[in-house]
């Protein structure tokens, strides 16, 4: 459509303010700045305040993983050690919990070596000592090399407190105790380092994470169920039971 010449400049009349337009409008404006700075300050304040009224989303932290005596002999003979050990540390984890059944000397060294060398705890986790009947004095042989020992729900469960106690006077590094739900009450008054709870089914879950919290206890997950609820844990410390076999590491 053409507009005409006309029209046009009657329109420029109305576009284009006269002096004295011009001073009413920038009387007007003068007149509205110190509302129009309030509500700019109103606005920045609301902002603000909503924003520090929104929750923040706790994470959960890295705490531990299981290393088993199949993957440490993989990963030393395969010379990939270091490359476990590092990937664990760049995941955030603490701690490695190591099986060092029939494992040589000069592994067990190495291995525990390279776990310190990435800044990682070393735990050598003694896992069912019944089976070879082991005494108090071959449990802390069989932590020799590491900087502490893990004693699970197979000892507390086979073992008396007594038993413990003595570890405990005997074995002059760390204690890492660890649980199933239904051995809560079988726990030491003292003497554990730290303890876990084995969240490892679905089944039970919520009430898992209940007795981890009264207990002041880690939550181990099951990498093959449980991990997928990590989201649910909030701020929790956990582990996983246990690092990803070796066929699954190099995929």
């Amino acid at each position: 459509m053409t507009v005409k010449k006309p029209l046009l400049r009657s329109l420029d009349r109305f576009s284009t303010p006269t002096p004295r337009g011009r001073s009413l409008i920038n009387s007007l404006l003068d007149k509205l700045k110190p509302y129009l700075g309030l509500r700019t300050l109103l606005l920045s304040l609301t902002a603000a305040t909503c924003g520090s009224l929104v929750p923040s989303v706790a994470m959960a932290t890295p705490n531990g993983t299981w290393l088993s005596q199949p993957q440490i002999r993989f990963h030393t003979s395969n010379n990939t050690l270091d490359q476990v050990m590092a990937t664990i540390k760049s995941q955030h984890y603490k701690t490695v919990f190591l099986d060092f059944r029939n494992v040589s000397d000069a592994d067990q060294q190495r291995v525990s070596q390279s776990a310190r060398q990435h800044q990682l705890i070393s735990i050598v986790w003694v896992q069912s000592p019944q089976y070879r009947s082991l005494t108090v004095q071959q449990l802390v042989h069989e932590a020799r090399y590491g900087d502490g020992i893990q004693v699970d729900d197979h000892f507390f469960s086979n073992y008396s407190l007594s038993d413990f106690y003595a570890l405990r006077s005997q074995y002059n590094k760390q204690i890492f105790c660890s649980i199933q739900p239904f051995q809560a009450s079988q726990i030491p008054t003292s003497g554990c380092n730290q303890l876990d709870v084995q969240c490892y089914a679905s089944s039970g879950f919520q009430n898992c994470l209940k007795l981890a919290d009264r207990l002041k206890a880690v939550v181990s997950l099951s990498s093959t169920d449980t991990y997928r609820y990590i989201e649910r844990l909030g701020g929790r410390t956990f582990n996983v039971f246990l690092w990803p076999y070796s066929k699954q590491f190099f995929k």
